[in-house]
């Protein structure tokens, strides 16, 4: 029995991060992120893919492993998302997918509550990453921050940090200031310093 779940923010996620895609310029796509691995364009392209992994995931269908994320037009990006934001909303709707166990490629076994909210945290965090190189954190909702931070809470164990090189897939977590905001929480807990400039990161 699921105790908890928080498939409604995983879904309000996908809108999030489709709002934040489509305030972003061509001109920006070069920018550096707050993730040293991508620019502007791979963020996005890395968002869309993490989108459609958790939409497979509510169908049973295991991601492959690697993190290849093919190229998405920004253009095309936020309809994407939307797209796929539907497809997770049909294939999470059976409550039995919650506790049904998923073997990962990279060993780990999780259950679809577990991976509701690895994928909620994930689509979060990178659209602060995006608003953050963009320009538009005042744009990102407000009510998604708190759920996302409890899921990767409930998600993220100690060991994950810095376990497949400094920083990846979480970096130590970051003591955010005193009067931080629930996004400056969330990312903080994910190992990003929310108050860092760019060049900093």
């Amino acid at each position: 029995m699921v105790r908890f779940e928080r498939r409604s923010s995983l879904f309000v996620s996908y809108e999030n991060a489709a709002t934040i895609v489509s305030g972003t310029c061509a001109d920006q796509l070069g920018h550096p992120t707050p993730c040293p691995k991508y620019d502007v364009a791979a963020l996005i392209d890395h968002i869309v893919e993490a989108g459609r992994r958790a939409a497979a995931l509510g169908r049973g269908r295991v991601p492959p492993p690697g993190d290849v994320s093919p190229h998405v037009e920004l253009s095309d990006a936020p309809g994407e998302l939307r797209r796929v934001a539907g497809e997770a909303k049909e294939a999470w709707a059976d409550d039995s997918g919650l506790a049904s166990s998923f073997s990962m490629p990279w060993g780990e076994v999780y259950t679809g509550a577990t991976l509701v909210d690895m994928y909620l945290a994930e689509l979060a965090a990178h659209a602060w990453d995006l608003a953050k190189a963009t320009g538009q954190i005042q744009g990102l909702d407000a009510s998604l921050a708190l759920p996302a931070l409890e899921g990767a809470r409930a998600m993220i164990k100690p060991q994950y940090r810095d376990l497949v090189e400094p920083g990846a897939p979480f970096g130590p977590e970051v003591k955010p200031r005193a009067d931080a905001d629930d996004w400056e929480r969330l990312v903080a807990f994910m190992g990003r310093d929310p108050l860092a400039s760019l060049g900093d990161t």
